[in-house]
């Protein structure tokens, strides 16, 4: 769905990423979703599952923390390794061609892929502008990562520790997000990510679906899986190598139907 170059340099810099800063690191978003599910699609589907173009990483924050936390550490890396804060986000220009960072400010856009890293907190505390100068995005569903072992797994990838959110937490936060994108590429790749969690993780889709309802009610998944269309299915289902039969049932069915606890 994202060009091969994009995410081929988005993996790249993931590693430049995660090698430099200290561990452990929580890794959210397309990435985590890889690192969850591509083993099981490879040998379904004999190819690696989508990458991911950005870069979404997960910090723990307190209100007596910020200037020593781990997140005020990792933007002072980034920012030695030359990325550049534009809101919330950090971001380097890579040339589309050469792949090499940009620092000639005369290329033409269709020459430039911004690669961006999204520093993400699992809660705002109220000075947090006032000591980082931005209002960052939070994933309330973070706290059960950093909270409780049983919502994540730990891997060693990259030589440093990674702290991956375990896939019913991932489910979570994609049913929390499909509603609210403006962009329908973001909202195709969240219905493709929501299905192969559902599908490819180790655990079967009727289990991890009880898993979901126990942190989000099963009306509040269904009022906001409301706004998938048909054909956002069929394109999603064309991206997985899926049918679009499997992918609605999957996704949008069967929230009834899953194991009670």
């Amino acid at each position: 769905m994202y060009d091969d170059f994009e995410t081929k340099k988005s993996y790249e810099y993931l590693q430049i990423v995660v090698r430099a800063l200290k561990d452990p690191i929580c890794i959210l978003g397309g990435w985590a979703v890889f690192f969850t599910v591509n083993t099981n699609y490879v040998i379904a589907q004999g190819k690696e599952y989508l990458g991911s173009r950005d870069i979404d990483l997960g910090f723990h924050v307190t209100d007596d923390n910020l200037k020593t936390s781990p997140l005020a550490h990792s933007l002072n890396i980034l920012k030695k390794m030359n990325f550049k804060g534009v809101g919330f986000r950090l971001y380097k220009d890579i040339h589309a061609e050469t792949g090499k960072e940009i620092e000639d400010e005369q290329v033409q856009s269709y020459q430039r892929f911004v690669m961006y890293v999204d520093p993400i907190v699992d809660r705002i505390p109220k000075n947090f502008k006032d000591v980082f100068g931005f209002q960052p995005i939070d994933e309330p569903m973070l706290q059960f990562v950093f909270e409780k072992s049983e919502y994540r797994t730990e891997l060693q990838q990259f030589d440093k520790k990674l702290l991956l959110p375990s896939a019913e937490i991932l489910i979570a936060t994609k049913i929390n997000a499909i509603a609210n994108r403006d962009k329908r590429h973001k909202k195709i790749k969240d219905i493709c990510d929501l299905f192969a969690l559902l599908w490819y993780s180790d655990k079967k889709h009727t289990v991890l679906k009880t898993e979901v309802k126990k942190i989000i009610s099963k009306n509040i998944i269904k009022e906001k899986l409301s706004c998938i269309s048909p054909e956002e299915l069929f394109e999603a289902s064309r991206l997985l190598g899926n049918t679009i039969e499997e992918v609605k049932k999957v996704v949008l069915e069967e929230w009834d139907d899953s194991i009670t606890s």
